[in-house]
């Protein structure tokens, strides 16, 4: 959460004499700490003045509101009811609040009747069209709730020891391995309440720590060294990697206004040592408003990293939205900054978002969406702005309190969330503060595909030839298998039936690929790149109910060379660069077949001449006879855009020009003029984004 604690450490002063102050003294004191922020100096305060007076609606309002931030539900849900009660027509909100209290703390039916006449209540009022929206879906999750919390999930559940979860907020749980994650925690083990007596003393900050499997337990509170940890500077809400070569994370602060403004950093690994963190540019740390909690995911086509991020920048659909930029590796560059869409952000708060890459999975909280309480986890499928399958994760991982921070390991068979669940190691009330919990998944069941990739014999076009007779199944000893072959696997989106890119996998020089797969889908599988034709493949996991391995038989695929490819038999007039009959019926049977055949390709052709004559003219001309190749295919209705010419000239021989004893070598320079083509890309190949420069 975003809440700011203020505790206790050796040396703060104490305060002393509390009771000898008088009511108005406690109300200043109370709205003072309020208005910097501190939550529970202020109901510290405020409920000193309650035991004395309490039927100031005025400050029992404030008290609730308090109490709402402090996650106190019980204290706010009984201090709303009073207000509203007693005066309900000067505190509209009072009821509002008092229904999300009843829905915090698991009474449904009433927080169902109390959302209603607070919706006839404000019922021509200028806010009636915004809380309606909100009280819709306030009502949706409360009449959801009852049905899913009893048809639970087969999880299991677990809060880590206190050795990670102390008594304050622990948050943004970072999986690194089996056997190590990063958290951020607020190390301290009392609460102290500031006044302008001890408004000097150094207030603890957040700092990130490490997490160790030992045996069967997580052991905490180690804490990260610098640069990651800067001495009194909050430091929070990280992500790493999947490479495990960047983590980016947030550092908070407080601006002239007095408000909490986070930026985005990133530390890269080099040489064994995490690198000194640098900000992210303006566009993502725009100074005025707050980025926060990134999470880190892949374009499927171009394979750049997206970092998505939390931000109440304007332009958002409600408080906090998830937004995102790509990260061109290559140039340091990042893209324009986008909201993800209004399929996941909503008028209410989104935050906390993890992206699960091998399942292209968004995992995020929401107020704004139909939950059972408070903040809800929720997934959806796809990237950047694009997203379907909308769904909470189901209960125990989702409650009536706050649920957050969820992460889901490697393997995805496990991972952490943060919540504010009772029975935590709070300090000040039972849910006033997030614990991390790990889970694991009961029946998990893990479908691993596998295969070697065979070369089909060829012809000098990449087409099939005979295979009457082929043996299949078994691959002759002389045909080897298929390295560096990149298979990429889709899976059908059942909402808009397409399929849809998951993750590649690029062979060895075994020639297998392996993936995972989830149960209940239908994949397809492709090689990725120009070169391969008719190499769609599909399978379907539905039905499957156990964990299992399915070794497909040998692949075959129909391979395409990048390597130049002569064009044999083009002819030119001497000296000419215009193309004769007999060359353009031998473009009809090949190339323009070939072009026809796989409309996707893009080709350069290639012309080249031999030594004689001056340089430049020979580049000159061989440009004008490739230009002339290129301006016959386009006659035949091929597109401009699949084909590039390039005149080389004299500059790349297949032949020696000349005999070793320097005479003239006729056989060679007739091989030296030759028309080529080769495949240089297909159509729709490279992904472009917006851009701009980093600083």
């Amino acid at each position: 959460m975003l809440l700011i604690l203020y505790p206790a450490s050796k040396g703060t002063a104490q305060i002393t004499n509390v009771d000898e102050l008088s009511p108005g003294q406690l109300v200043r004191f109370g709205k003072n700490a309020a208005r910097k922020g501190d939550v529970y100096t202020a109901i510290f305060f405020y409920e000193k003045y309650y035991s004395i007076r309490n039927n100031n609606m005025k400050v029992n309002y404030a008290l609730a509101e308090l109490h709402r931030t402090a996650r106190n539900y019980e204290k706010a849900r009984d201090l709303y009811h009073k207000v509203y009660k007693k005066a309900g027509r000067k505190y509209t909100m009072a009821q509002f609040y008092y229904a999300q209290m009843l829905k915090s703390t698991g009474n449904y039916d009433d927080a169902i009747s109390e959302f209603t006449r607070f919706r006839r209540s404000i019922k021509g009022d200028k806010e009636e069209k915004l809380y309606s929206r909100i009280i819709k879906s306030e009502i949706e999750g409360c009449d959801s709730a009852k049905s899913i919390i009893m048809n639970p999930v087969n999880v299991t559940i677990e809060s880590l020891n206190s050795s990670i979860n102390g008594p304050h907020i622990e948050l943004s749980p970072v999986p690194v391995n089996d056997t190590l994650f990063l958290y951020s925690s607020l190390r301290v083990d009392s609460l102290v309440y500031f006044t302008d007596e001890n408004a000097d003393t150094a207030i603890p900050v957040r700092q990130y720590y490490m997490a160790v499997k030992k045996e069967h337990d997580w052991q905490g509170g180690i804490l990260m060294p610098e640069p990651i940890n800067l001495s009194g500077v909050e430091t929070c809400n990280g992500v790493l990697s999947r490479d495990g070569m960047r983590f980016y994370f947030t550092r908070c602060a407080r601006n002239w206004q007095g408000n909490v403004i986070c930026g985005i950093y990133v530390s890269h690994f080099k040489d064994g040592i995490w690198q000194k963190p640098v900000p992210l540019p303006p566009s993502v740390n725009d100074p005025n408003y707050t980025a926060t909690q990134p999470a880190l995911g892949r374009t499927a086509k171009s394979d750049r990293e997206i970092i998505y991020f939390v931000s109440n920048r304007p332009e958002g659909r409600g408080g906090l939205d998830i937004w995102y930029t790509v990260w061109d590796d290559k140039r340091n560059i990042y893209s324009k900054v986008r909201n993800i869409g209004s399929k996941v952000n909503t008028i209410g708060d989104e935050m906390t978002p993890f992206y699960d890459l091998p399942a292209r999975t968004l995992y995020f909280s929401s107020t704004g969406h139909p939950g059972i309480g408070g903040l809800d986890i929720f997934r959806a499928f796809g990237e950047r702005n694009k997203w379907t399958r909308l769904k909470g994760v189901g209960y125990p991982l989702n409650t009536s309190y706050d649920d957050l921070y969820f992460t889901v390991s490697r393997s995805g068979e496990d991972g952490f969330l943060a919540s504010n669940r009772p029975n935590g190691n709070s300090i000040n009330n039972e849910t006033c503060c997030d614990d991390i919990y790990y889970y694991r998944w009961n029946e998990f069941i893990r479908i691993t595909v596998t295969a070697t990739i065979y070369p089909f014999e060829k012809d000098r076009f990449g087409r099939k030839k005979d295979l009457t007779n082929f043996d299949f199944m078994n691959p002759a000893e002389n045909i080897k298998p298929l390295k560096d072959a990149i298979v990429t696997l889709y899976m059908l989106d059942k909402e808009t039936n397409e399929y849809e890119f998951m993750e590649r996998y690029t062979t060895g020089e075994d020639g297998v690929f392996y993936f995972n797969l989830q149960p209940d889908q239908d994949y397809q599988f492709k090689m990725e790149g120009f070169q391969y034709f008719d190499s769609e493949m599909y399978m379907s996991t539905i039905g499957f109910t156990f964990s299992d391995t399915i070794e497909m038989p040998p692949v075959w695929v129909n391979v395409m060379t990048d390597k130049p490819i002569v064009l044999e038999n083009i002819y030119y007039e001497f000296n000419s660069a215009e193309l004769n009959e007999r060359s353009r019926n031998v473009l009809d049977t090949t190339l323009l077949v070939l072009l026809k055949e796989a409309p996707e390709f893009i080709v350069e052709i290639g012309a080249h001449t031999d030594s004689i004559g001056e340089t430049d003219y020979n580049r000159q001309l061989s440009q004008q006879r490739a230009d002339n190749v290129v301006s016959y295919l386009i006659s035949k209705g091929i597109s401009a855009e699949k084909l590039v010419a390039k005149g080389y000239g004299e500059e790349s021989p297949v032949a020696p020009n000349t005999l070793p004893d320097g005479s003239d070598n006729p056989a060679g320079r007739e091989k030296n003029r030759r028309t080529e083509f080769r495949i240089i890309g297909t159509i729709g190949q490279q992904e472009e984004d917006e851009i701009f420069e980093m600083y």
